[in-house]
C-alpha cells in the first residue's frame, strides 16, 4: 500500500513504521499531516487509544485507521480515541486517497458499513452512554442542525460553505458553537452525535 500511495500525485509518504520500530520521536521528527494506522498491527485498548493518537493530537496529525475486520465497536474506541477515521484495509487505492485528503482537510472518513454498524450500534447497544437526543436538552438552530447534518455526512468546511452558500469563517464559527453547546472535544465526536442522533437527515447532500 505504501509503495503505491507514493507514487500518487500530492501524497508524500514521509515516515513508515510498525510496532517494533514505533517511537514517538517518530512523529516529532517527520511531522506527518496524516498517519495511517493499521489497526491489525497495534493493541488498540493500549497502544492506539492511549498513547500514539494522544500524541498526534497535539502534534497536530490526524489518523486515518484501518483494518481487516469492520467492527463497530473497534471503530468507536478509535473514534473517540481521536481518529479522524475508520477504513477496511481493502479500501480501493482512489477511494483511500480521497480519505486521506478529506481528513487532511479536517473531514471525517468511515466505510459506509462501518458507519451504518456505528449508528446501530450506539443507538440501540449502549444508549445510557451517548448524548441526549436533539432538541432534549440542547437548543440549535435550524442553522446549526443543518451544519451538524452535515458533518454527519463527511463534509469539511470549504464543502459545507459551498453547498449553503455561507463564508468559511461563518461555518467554522457555527461548529466552534455546535462543540461549545453540545460539550464535544472535535469534528469527529460532532459527526458521531450526529450519525447517532439523527441529524444526517436535516441536511440533503448533493
Amino acid at each position: 500500500m505504501m509503495a503505491v500511495l507514493c507514487g500518487v500525485p500530492g501524497i508524500d509518504v514521509v515516515v513508515e513504521f510498525d510496532t517494533e520500530s514505533y517511537s514517538p520521536r517518530l512523529l516529532r521528527d517527520h511531522r506527518p499531516r496524516v498517519l495511517l494506522m493499521d489497526l491489525d498491527g497495534f493493541d488498540v485498548e493500549h497502544l492506539l487509544a492511549r498513547q500514539l493518537v494522544s500524541q498526534t493530537d497535539g502534534l497536530g496529525v490526524k489518523v486515518l485507521a484501518l483494518s481487516a475486520s469492520l467492527d463497530a465497536g473497534t471503530a468507536i474506541k478509535v473514534l473517540l480515541g481521536g481518529a479522524q477515521g475508520f477504513l477496511h484495509k481493502d479500501t480501493p487505492v482512489q477511494v483511500l486517497v480521497d480519505a486521506i485528503r478529506a481528513v487532511d482537510r479536517g473531514g471525517v472518513a468511515l466505510d459506509p458499513q462501518v458507519a451504518g454498524e456505528l449508528v446501530s450500534t450506539l443507538r440501540y447497544n449502549v444508549p445510557n452512554e451517548t448524548p441526549a437526543g436533539p432538541g432534549e436538552t440542547v437548543k440549535l438552530t435550524p442553522r446549526q442542525r443543518q451544519i451538524l447534518g452535515l458533518i454527519g455526512h463527511g463534509l469539511t468546511n470549504v464543502e459545507i460553505a459551498d453547498q449553503l452558500q455561507l463564508g468559511r469563517p461563518t461555518v467554522k464559527t457555527h461548529i466552534s458553537s455546535l462543540l461549545r453547546a453540545l460539550d464535544l472535544r472535535d469534528r469527529t465526536q460532532l459527526a458521531v452525535y450526529a450519525c447517532t442522533h439523527g441529524f444526517r437527515t436535516h441536511a440533503a447532500v448533493g
